[in-house]
């Protein structure tokens, strides 16, 4: 079997960082707005081409529990 045409990418330093213009900052509380309950720190950022702006939150209740939501879904906790 013929390996040459599977190229392997290797990320690059700094490649996935929070968006300039992120409505939610590292370590700040949000919840969700509706739908089933959940609350605690955004410990993470992601990108799809269906989600361009979405959010990991650990959960309070449940510390180590992450989901992963777009930021439409979210709100501040104050």
């Amino acid at each position: 079997m013929d390996h040459s045409s599977n190229e392997v990418s290797t990320p690059v330093a700094g490649q996935f960082a929070l968006p300039l213009r992120a409505t939610f900052g590292l370590g700040e509380r949000v919840r969700k707005k509706s739908g089933a309950a959940w609350q605690g720190q955004v410990v993470g950022w992601y990108c799809t081409k269906l989600t361009p702006e979405g959010y990991a939150v650990e959960s309070e209740s449940h510390p180590g529990s992450v989901q992963i939501y777009p930021v439409a879904a979210l709100e501040r906790v104050a």
